[in-house]
C-alpha cells in the first residue's frame, strides 16, 4: 500500500472517529433517584442476635415507599455496581417492638398444624409470629419479627433504570 493511501485511509479514520465522536465514549451511568426502576443484592443481618439473612435480591421504585424509608434514603445517588453497608436503628429500620401488638387468641382460630414461631397472615393479609401454643389458646404477635432491632444491610446495586 502507497504512503499515499495509508494518510488517505487514516484521514477516513479521522474523520469518522470526529463526526461520530469517540468509539468507546461513555455515559455517566444512572443514578438512583425517584423514579428509577432498582435491582438490589442484599444481605441483611442483625448484629444482636448473630442472624444472617441470606443475599437475595429485590427489585423496587425509587421513592414509591416501598423500601423502609432508612434505606431508601441511604440508596439515593448510588450508582449500578455500588456497594453499600447500611446500618440502620429500630426508628429507621423495622420500628420500635410495641407490646401492645402481641394478644391471645382462641386456638381453634389457628390452623391445627401451625407450630411455636411460624409467621403467618390473618384472612386479610396482617403477618403475625405465633409466639405459643396451648390447648384452647395461643400467644401471637403482630410485631414485624425485626422490630425493636438494629439491622446491616450490605447491598450491591445490580441495575438502574432512570424514570421514564
Amino acid at each position: 500500500m502507497s504512503r499515499s493511501s495509508v494518510l488517505c485511509l487514516a484521514a477516513v479514520f479521522l474523520g469518522c472517529t470526529i463526526l461520530s465522536g469517540p468509539l468507546h465514549a461513555q455515559s455517566n451511568p444512572p443514578l438512583i433517584e425517584d423514579g428509577s426502576k432498582v435491582t438490589l443484592e442484599m444481605t441483611i443481618s442483625v448484629p444482636t442476635d448473630r442472624l444472617i439473612i441470606p443475599p437475595h435480591k429485590s427489585e423496587y421504585t425509587h421513592g414509591a415507599k416501598e423500601l423502609i424509608p432508612g434505606l431508601e434514603q441511604a440508596l439515593t445517588g448510588l450508582h449500578e455496581g455500588d456497594k453499600k453497608r447500611i446500618e440502620l436503628d429500630a426508628d429507621h429500620a423495622f420500628g420500635q417492638y410495641d407490646a401492645s401488638k402481641k394478644t391471645t387468641i382462641p386456638r381453634a382460630q389457628l390452623p391445627q398444624n401451625i407450630t411455636t414461631g411460624e409467621v403467618t397472615s390473618t384472612p386479610d393479609g396482617r403477618p403475625f409470629t405465633v409466639i405459643s401454643l396451648a390447648d384452647d389458646s395461643a400467644v401471637i404477635d403482630f410485631n414485624h419479627p425485626l422490630a425493636g432491632k438494629q439491622i446491616v444491610l450490605d447491598v450491591v446495586v445490580l441495575a438502574v433504570k432512570p424514570r421514564a
